[in-house]
Parts: C-alpha cells; sequence; structure tokens
C-alpha cells in the first residue's frame, strides 16, 4: 500500500474523510485508511508520487470547515 505522511495532522481519521485528493496532479486518493498523519491508500505510488498537498473533504459528522488543504511530507510504498 502507499502510504502519504501529512506535514500536519489532519482534523480527523480516514473514516471522516469524503475525499483526499492529491495536488498538483488532481488524483483522487482511494481506498484511504489510518490518519490524522499518516494514510494509506490503494493508489500505486507512481500516481501520487510529486504530491505536494492534499485536499481533504470530511463528512458532515466533523464540525467546522468540510474542507482542508494539508502540506504532504512523503509519499512511499
Amino acid at each position: 500500500m502507499t502510504t502519504i505522511t501529512l506535514v500536519q495532522a489532519a482534523r480527523h481519521d480516514a473514516t471522516r474523510i469524503h475525499t483526499m485528493t492529491a495536488r498538483p496532479m488532481n488524483v483522487q486518493v482511494t481506498g484511504l485508511a489510518g490518519g490524522a498523519i499518516q494514510f494509506q491508500c490503494t493508489n500505486a505510488l507512481p500516481t501520487l508520487q510529486g504530491a505536494t498537498s492534499v485536499d481533504i473533504a470530511y463528512d458532515a459528522t466533523v464540525r467546522g470547515d468540510p474542507h482542508q488543504t494539508v502540506q504532504v511530507s512523503s509519499v512511499q510504498a
């Protein structure tokens, strides 16, 4: 599985994330698990390499702004 490590923690783990999109390539992260600093996904490593940030959309159970952008520290297999 591919692991995305964030610079700062997301506001919630994968159970409350509706979508996560890797930027600048605009690839939707699939099979998301884990959190809040490290997330595992089913995307192939080459599709996410070079990601500098992720846009996160939370489900309606998360209070506050339903969107968050977080910088990516690393993407590894």
